[in-house]
């Protein structure tokens, strides 16, 4: 092993209205691989999970997150394993991942960036399946469906994005409590594997679709759940067919992250249908992680939950893998294998 550390570094300011970064505001700084200091860990990353969250780091978020200057490493959600350890409660050959920075090599006390706790490789799992389905991505998809939605058995539930990773967890969530599911995803090959492999009732393809016509086909009685993770008009559209006391549980807005001018303009159904919309952030529903995570653990062990990954190799692969979210060049969670 060579005594080289690769960092993915901001290389310039990004000057782009949206949140994607600019390919050159990725840049990589060569150091020797860093020594653990006493209480600290030494970690050799695996994999990245490519999210908007790492370039909104950047970015910054105004009340949440402070943006990262030029010449900072790169923050995101990243495993690997423990090779080096002077802290009690870490062994060399220990699995571990959260919000590290994008580098071979990390140093950490014990918690991530933010102050959080490692988290560990879970029992039974991958490491890949312990930061997806049982990290993060699967957390955002229970707490924004169970939680803000409340969908009801006999409900139509209709999930935006939902060809990727938190969106392809959400659709089969709301099939498992009993729901009419309708995907919604750019292109026929996504839409067809929703209903195919996830067991939609239904997939629209946003590309081409009438939105207002076919969602109206689809759910004849309107839609009583949407989580949304685009904004814009894929939620105009839904807007348009809520059910009466319909919910909408906003997680992202893909649609809008890259083209600041996309609004959303049929609010106003939302009075008429006496409808609620709610966003959130899932780290403020801690109280919920260890029930989610024990019966998706559950559903997954069943068979009856599936996970998605679009895995890139290489860590030259992370500003195109990181930056291909936006498009929907990725089916499922996007992650690179660094080693």
């Amino acid at each position: 092993m060579t005594n080289i550390n690769r960092q993915w570094i901001v290389a310039q300011p990004s000057e782009s209205e949206g949140m994607c970064l600019e390919a050159e505001v990725f840049g990589v700084r060569e150091e020797p691989i860093p020594e653990p200091k006493e209480g600290q860990i030494l970690i050799r990353n695996k994999i990245f999970a490519c999210e908007p969250l790492v370039h909104a780091w950047v970015k910054g978020v105004p009340g949440r997150i402070a943006p990262l200057p030029v010449g900072a490493t790169f923050k995101g959600h990243a495993g690997g394993e423990v090779v080096a350890s002077r802290h009690p409660d870490f062994s060399e050959g220990d699995v571990v991942h959260g919000n590290l920075e994008w580098a071979d090599f990390t140093l950490s006390a014990g918690t991530d960036v933010n102050g959080v706790p490692l988290s560990r490789q879970v029992p039974g799992f991958s490491l890949a399946t312990s930061m997806i389905t049982l990290g993060m991505t699967g957390l955002c998809a229970y707490i924004g469906l169970f939680e803000i939605g409340k969908p009801e058995p006999g409900d139509t539930v209709v999930v935006s994005a939902a060809a990727g990773g938190i969106g392809s967890i959400a659709i089969q969530l709301a099939g498992l409590c009993g729901c009419k599911v309708i995907g919604i995803a750019g292109g026929s090959v996504k839409c067809q594997r929703l209903v195919g492999e996830l067991g939609a009732d239904a997939a629209i393809d946003y590309k081409t679709a009438d939105m207002v016509a076919e969602l109206a086909a689809a759910a004849p009685r309107g839609v009583n759940v949407m989580f949304d993770n685009v904004g814009g008009s894929v939620l105009d559209a839904v807007l348009v067919n809520l059910a009466p006391f319909g919910r909408v549980s906003i997680c992202g807005g893909l649609g809008g992250y890259d083209h600041p001018e996309v609004a959303v303009r049929n609010t106003i159904m939302l009075a008429q249908r006496n409808g609620t919309i709610q966003g959130f952030w899932y780290s403020d529903y801690e109280h919920r992680f260890a029930e989610a995570l024990q019966r998706m653990g559950d559903w997954l062990q069943s068979g009856q939950l599936k996970e998605w990954t679009h895995v890139a190799q290489g860590f030259d692969k992370v500003p195109e893998a990181s930056r291909g979210i936006f498009s929907g060049a990725n089916t499922g969670k996007q992650l690179v294998e660094i080693a």
